[in-house]
């Protein structure tokens, strides 16, 4: 291990803006895809989108968590 590694502080390498900002936008994009989708499929209602919900803000919270 190099010297410079060894002085990060491991409380200070958390999490930023820039992920916050990233799962966001992520979320949203997923979001808006879901929607293409199921309507490109012809599928609708309110058990489709709280699905598409669930599974944006999975992958929002997913992008936030990963880009540490």
């Amino acid at each position: 291990m190099s010297a410079e590694r060894a002085r990060i502080n491991p409380s200070k390498a958390g999490l930023t803006n820039a992920s916050l900002v990233g799962g966001i936008v992520v979320g949203i994009a997923s979001m808006v895809l879901w929607v293409a989708v199921t309507r490109e499929l012809g599928l609708g209602g309110t058990v489709i989108w709280g699905a598409g919900l669930l599974v944006s803000a999975a992958v929002a919270i997913w992008t936030r968590v990963a880009d540490l």
